[in-house]
C-alpha cells in the first residue's frame, strides 16, 4: 500500500506537454541521467521518433521535425545537452511575452463600408496616375454601392456616393457622380420562396387525399357533433 501511495500523480512531477504522457517525460528523464554526450543524443533522436509517432498529424507542417526538438526540449526544461540538428531554442524566447498588437482607434465613418475601405480610399489619394486613380475609385464606388446594397437594403446614387468618398478621404477626393462607374453585383440576390407557395402545396396535397376518398369529403356535411 505504501508504494502505491508514493506513486500518485499529484507526487510525480508536472507534465510539461501532457499530450505525449508520463512515458515520454521518463523517457526524458533518463536522457539527462545519462553521462555520455553521444549516448543521450542517440536517445534524443530515438525518442524524436517515437514522439512523431504518438503525434502523426504534426507530419502535416513542413518543419515538423524541428517542431518536435522544440517539444523535446520544453519537457527537458531546456536543460538537455545534446546535439540538436536545429538551433537549441532558449527558455528566454519562450516565455517571452509577445509584443502588444496595435489596433487603430479611429472611428468608422460608416460602418457598412468597414475599415478595409477607408484603407482603400487612403491608397487611391496617394496615386499620382490619374487614370489607374479612377479605376481604383471605380472599384471602391462600386464595393460601396454593392455594400449598401447588401446591409441596408438601398440603391446609392453616384451624387451620394462622391459624397461619401469625400467624406472618407477627408475631402481629397474631389470626383463628380457622372466621373464615376458603378458596377453592380446581381448574384447575391436572394429571393425566398414565399410561404404561401408550401401552403398551398399542402392543400393541394389535402386535395388529392379527399378526392381518393369521398367519404372524408362529406364528413363535415351530414355530421352532428354532440
Amino acid at each position: 500500500m505504501g508504494i502505491l501511495q508514493q506513486d500518485y500523480n499529484t507526487q510525480r512531477t508536472e507534465l510539461k506537454i501532457s499530450e505525449y504522457g508520463r512515458s515520454v517525460q521518463d523517457y526524458i528523464e533518463h536522457i539527462q541521467s545519462l553521462t555520455e554526450k553521444s549516448e543521450r543524443t542517440l536517445w534524443a533522436y530515438n525518442l524524436v521518433n517515437i514522439m512523431a509517432l504518438l503525434n502523426p498529424e504534426i507530419k502535416l507542417q513542413s518543419n515538423y521535425q524541428q517542431v518536435l526538438w522544440g517539444h523535446l526540449f520544453q519537457m527537458a526544461d531546456y536543460s538537455l545537452d545534446v546535439d540538436c540538428p536545429y538551433e537549441i531554442p532558449k527558455a528566454e524566447i519562450r516565455n517571452r511575452k509577445p509584443d502588444q498588437i496595435g489596433y487603430q482607434d479611429t472611428n468608422i465613418r460608416f460602418r457598412f463600408y468597414g475599415r478595409n475601405l477607408q484603407n482603400m480610399i487612403e491608397r487611391a489619394t496617394e496615386l499620382e496616375d490619374n487614370e489607374l486613380r479612377q479605376e481604383l475609385v471605380n472599384l471602391i464606388a462600386s464595393f460601396m454601392y454593392n455594400s449598401c446594397k447588401m446591409w441596408n437594403n438601398e440603391n446609392l446614387s453616384n451624387e451620394v456616393i462622391a459624397e461619401h468618398l469625400r467624406i472618407l478621404s477627408k475631402g481629397k477626393l474631389h470626383v463628380a457622380g457622372s466621373e464615376i462607374t458603378v458596377t453592380a453585383d446581381n448574384t447575391s440576390n436572394y429571393n425566398p420562396r414565399k410561404q404561401q407557395q408550401f401552403g398551398s402545396r399542402n392543400n393541394n396535397f389535402q386535395n388529392n387525399r379527399n378526392n381518393k376518398n369521398p367519404k372524408r369529403n362529406n364528413k363535415g356535411k351530414n355530421y352532428r357533433r354532440f
